[in-house]
C-alpha cells in the first residue's frame, strides 16, 4: 500500500524530505512506518514521542499502533514551545 507522507521537521533522517511517497505492506502500523523511515526515535513504547505530532487523514495519532490504510496521508510536525 502507498502511504502520502509530509514532513514538516528537520529531522536529520528526513532533512530535504519534505513530500514522500512510502509503499507499506498491508495492515502496517505508524510504527511500522516510522521504522521504514529510520525514526524509531520517535517511538516511546506505545505513544509518540513529545518532539513531533503525526497525523493521519488530519487527525492527530495517539499511538505507533495505529494501522494505516492505502492512500493515507501521514503529516508529521514539530511540537511546538514557547517560554
Amino acid at each position: 500500500m502507498k502511504i502520502e507522507l509530509k514532513n514538516a521537521t528537520n529531522l536529520e533522517e528526513l532533512r530535504l524530505k519534505r513530500n514522500l511517497e512510502v509503499e507499506l505492506p498491508e495492515s502496517s502500523t505508524v510504527g511500522d512506518l516510522l521504522s521504514k523511515l529510520g525514526l524509531n526515535r520517535l517511538k516511546e513504547g506505545m505513544s509518540i514521542s513529545s518532539l513531533v505530532m503525526i497525523f493521519k487523514n488530519k487527525k492527530a495519532v495517539r499511538s505507533v499502533e495505529e494501522k494505516l490504510h492505502d492512500g493515507d496521508n501521514i503529516e508529521i510536525m514539530p511540537t511546538v514551545s514557547g517560554g
